[in-house]
């Protein structure tokens, strides 16, 4: 595949630490003391928005393989066709934390310019090119994996194996916990691969938890999945 078409079919969304912040119920982390993963980060601001705060956050994603530049015009582009989208479909969506779609659009717009500015300065050293399922970073080489709008959002798209493939690489990198974000696929349904992937065989000696959080965009999603890798220990 071309580097346009990888690019191309790729849509560049983000989001930022407030949003974060509430998605993974981050105030029951004492995140100075966590070194944090964010998978498949993207364009979103957190990873920016935590360093400056003073937090130890790597931001992950194959999209890092691309010149600010080349993100930054794709994001922009997204951006409007999204919002377009978005104005037949306003029932699918709570609109508390968001109140309009034009406040929407501006702080998606904010997360990716502030994610675009701090891509440009710091590219090698805090966004590090990663092509899930497989990793380079050494073993439990994070304390914490946050993984956002990636894992079941898009279970018609990625298969069962690759999810499982993709868990099993995060629990080889990853020493405490690892959280997932939303339980619900781009339809606004369950993903089924949620309970698949709680009662896979080979993830038996984990500790899988469904929480509700404080945060709904997609009506219905509201859960994380909270997987405690203490106990392999």
């Amino acid at each position: 595949m071309s580097r346009e078409l990888e690019l191309e079919e790729v849509v560049l969304i983000g989001r930022t630490f407030e949003e974060y912040d509430k998605m993974f119920e981050l105030a029951e982390l004492n995140l100075v003391e966590e070194r944090v993963l964010d998978v498949a980060s993207g364009v979103s601001s957190f990873g920016a928005e935590a360093r400056e705060y003073g937090y130890d956050v790597i931001s992950s994603d194959r999209i890092y393989q691309f010149s600010p530049a080349e993100i930054e015009k794709k994001c922009s582009k997204d951006l409007v066709e999204v919002m377009d989208k978005l104005e037949g479909i306003k029932e699918l969506y709570k609109w508390d934390f968001f109140n309009s779609i034009d406040h929407l659009k501006k702080h998606r717009e904010k997360a990716y310019k502030t994610f675009v500015k701090e891509f440009s300065q710091n590219k090698g050293d805090n966004y590090k090119f990663v092509e899930y399922p497989s990793s380079s970073f050494r073993d439990k080489e994070f304390s914490i994996s946050l993984v956002s709008h990636f894992l079941f959002m898009y279970d018609e798209h990625l298969d069962y194996d690759f999810h499982k493939r993709t868990l099993e690489e995060l629990i080889r990198i990853t020493r405490k916990e690892i959280r997932i974000f939303p339980l619900v696929n781009l339809k606004g349904k369950k993903s089924d691969l949620v309970e698949r992937i709680m009662e896979d065989e080979d993830f038996k000696e984990f500790s899988f938890k469904k929480q509700g959080v404080n945060y709904e965009f997609v009506k219905g999603g509201n859960e994380i999945l909270k997987i405690n890798l203490l106990e392999k220990e």
